[in-house]
């Protein structure tokens, strides 16, 4: 099997991929921006053929996947790639777009509204039946700040097409409002301000499109408030409640999911959830092997063997919750010793973030796991105390 890998170098823990993949004997083909060398040399050994191009340029990558081509023909395997993949949002119009120039199974680009843009996710949503945060997409300052009086303040403002928390504002008055209006070029969605808890469900399906793993996360906040500045944590739960189960499952046979990684987000208002967005891919950050701690297994192998046609299982029930604090740079009552000390035998990694997921995701994290989910709330109090300014002074 030769399988194109868009972005082997970012992020980092999605080398093992790569790595399970060529472990099963797939020629791995990447397709990258970084410098060949700049990646660790576990990646670099797995890899068939890489070549460095520019993402933004279609061009660029048009070129890079011929010389792909005709590195794969020098090698000696005849015709052509059997699967593109990018485990990306941010390139899964790429994905697409190869899989259309080159005759290869998988996404479309006419797949990509439905996957990609926030108001058609939610008018599919609302065809199911499924309650949605008022709102929609604005087209100009007038409509705007008319839609958002009848909604009332706060309000969200979001890209109809972005990826995590980017580019989405908190909105608490009309000037706030227009002062962004005047910064927005692209297409922006108004939606009412929802309080509750935000949860996900999670999972890999099988190129039957059929559910192998499944998961949820729970969000101490959301996104847009870890990246306002309050601190980062969330964990992986070991129950799935059944409506977010069977609304997830929905969910995939709605958008035709087959052989990836999802990511659906949901407001959990009283018993009701209601659906955020959905993403094509796993969800970020370290959260993969988050689920790995909490099943003691490894969905990089999981989804390697579903690739070469194997069955994918992966162990059930949940052994761990395992819970995730990102520690920014603020004056916390404890130190990384004191935290080692106090909770050390629960802790099964602590890292530095890549800079650009700092901001929402903390500087260095922290991954604990536990049988019991209180343990998990203490665990994070106690790393998130912060010092009283009042008593420091």
């Amino acid at each position: 099997m030769d399988f194109v890998y868009i972005s082997p170098e970012f992020p980092p823990n999605y080398a093992h991929f790569i790595t399970q993949l060529h472990s099963l004997g797939v020629r791995v083909w990447g397709l990258g921006e970084a410098d060949f060398y700049f990646m660790p040399p576990g990646l670099r050994s797995a890899l068939t053929w890489y070549v460095q191009t520019d993402f933004n340029h279609v061009d660029a990558v048009h070129h890079a996947m011929n010389e792909l081509l005709k590195q794969k023909r020098a090698c000696g395997p005849a015709g052509n790639f059997d699967l593109v993949e990018s485990h990306n949002e941010q390139w899964l119009n790429l994905e697409a777009i190869i899989n259309e120039t080159y005759g290869i199974d998988g996404i479309q680009t006419p797949d990509l509204p439905r996957l990609k843009q926030k108001s058609i996710m939610k008018q599919l949503f609302k065809d199911l039946g499924l309650p949605v945060a008022r709102g929609e997409r604005i087209s100009d300052m007038k409509k705007a700040l008319g839609l958002a009086d009848e909604l009332g303040y706060p309000l969200i403002l979001k890209p109809d097409e972005g990826v995590g928390a980017g580019g989405i504002y908190r909105v608490d008055n009309a000037n706030q409002l227009q002062s962004y209006l005047r910064q927005i070029k692209e297409d922006y969605l108004i939606e009412e301000f929802i309080e509750g808890d935000v949860v996900s469900y999670d999972g890999l399906t099988d190129y039957d499109g059929n559910i192998v793993y499944e998961n949820s996360l729970v969000y101490g906040d959301g996104v847009l408030e870890y990246v306002r500045g309050k601190d980062t944590f969330f964990y992986v739960s070991r129950h799935i409640p059944a409506q977010l189960r069977d609304t997830g499952c929905k969910l995939v046979r709605l958008f035709d999911i087959r052989r990836k990684f999802f990511h659906f987000e949901f407001f959990k208002t009283g018993e009701t959830y209601m659906p955020i967005e959905i993403n094509c891919r796993p969800p970020g950050g370290a959260i993969v092997d988050m689920m790995n701690y909490s099943v003691d297994d490894d969905l990089y192998r999981a989804y390697a063997v579903m690739i070469t046609g194997g069955q994918a299982a992966v162990r059930v029930p949940k052994k761990y919750y395992c819970g995730y604090i990102g520690r920014k740079d603020k004056p916390y009552v404890h130190s990384h010793d004191e935290i080692v000390e106090t909770f050390g035998h629960r802790l099964v990694e602590h890292d530095l973030n890549p800079p650009v997921f700092r901001q929402a995701m903390g500087i260095e994290r922290y991954i604990f796991r536990s049988p019991n989910e209180t343990e998990i709330f203490d665990m994070a109090a106690f790393a998130l105390e912060l010092r009283d300014p009042a008593k420091a002074a």
